[in-house]
């Protein structure tokens, strides 16, 4: 039986006039207002969805890939998708898929990601690596991992991280510490340390960057400038500028991994997430940069009104 025939299309179709004439009906106007908005961006809603399942459909292109699987990796389908409990592909495998994504991220700086688990709406982490205990963990997070989980799974409300070591205790009774992330509401999360991640942002894409191994460039932008550096075949992105003495990092010397400030002398190793090379408390703040077929994109901070 297909679902056209499960639903009694005439009878919806009648209530659904009958209840908009009960709204013209109201005598609040501001009620009556309110619930013609409701019904109006409803209507905007799936006329949008719909008509992006047209175009999807009607994408004949050599190589363009299966209809499905091109619907469900638009946004707009996915939602509607998920809204109706109809996405086709599970929720476990849409968080792990959106972890693959930022994996190259995340490695260049020495760490990984994996899920602890699902629960409800919130997706629970566990770094390792240098991402595990770092002060820049919660910049990390809040711009590669907590986007593209809400990105493929719009159902998620909350991406929540347990730091590796502390999970992996097996002696200590005390509860994981957690770096809850909720840019929704604009609360910058924290991870025990005096670091206030940056909210999130938009990625840009990298016209230009530093082609000879171990070199130093920079990008400017309205919100922050950014230092861009070539280790061997990787790049990496930080903040500018240095976080001792504030001098531009464009100047400064990049051996293999270690940064040095041309200013102040200090030294980050730039394949830690920008660790203070002398073990100090000074550290870079890394922003995501991410190669994906030969184009470069980087997380810039938003601008603060």
């Amino acid at each position: 039986m297909t679902t056209t025939e499960r639903v009694d299309l005439q009878g919806i179709a009648q209530a659904i006039e009958t209840l908009l004439a009960e709204l013209e009906g109201l005598a609040d106007p501001r009620a009556r207002e309110r619930a013609e908005d409701l019904v109006t961006h409803l209507m905007q809603l799936y006329g949008a969805g719909l008509e992006r399942i047209v175009e999807i459909a009607s994408d004949e292109r050599p190589g363009a890939g299966p209809v499905l699987d091109r619907l469900v990796a638009d946004p707009l389908v996915a939602s509607l998708l998920v809204l109706h409990e109809l996405h086709p592909v599970p929720l476990e495998t849409r968080v792990q898929h959106a972890l693959d994504t930022v994996r190259p991220y995340l490695g260049s700086h020495g760490g990984g990601v994996e899920v602890v688990g699902i629960e409800d709406d919130t997706v629970r982490v566990l770094m390792g690596g240098s991402c595990d205990g770092c002060p820049s963990s919660a910049v990390t997070l809040n711009y590669a991992l907590e986007r593209a989980i809400l990105e493929a799974a719009p159902e998620i409300a909350r991406v929540v991280a347990v730091e590796g070591e502390t999970h992996a205790s097996h002696e200590s009774h005390a509860a994981p510490a957690l770096i809850q992330l909720e840019p929704r509401r604009g609360h910058a999360p924290t991870n025990g340390h005096d670091h206030e991640a940056a909210p999130i942002g938009e990625w840009v894409t990298l016209d230009s960057v530093p082609q000879t191994p171990d070199t130093v460039g920079v990008a400017h932008f309205a919100s922050t400038d950014v230092v861009i550096c070539r280790s061997g075949g990787d790049l990496y992105a930080y903040r500018d500028p240095c976080p001792s003495c504030r001098a531009p990092l464009e100047a400064g010397r990049l051996d293999a991994r270690l940064l040095t400030c041309a200013s102040c002398g200090h030294v980050y190793d730039i394949h830690l997430a920008g660790r203070a090379a002398d073990g100090g408390d000074q550290h870079l703040d890394p922003l995501p940069l991410l190669v994906e077929a030969g184009t470069i994109r980087i997380a810039i901070p938003a601008v603060h009104a």
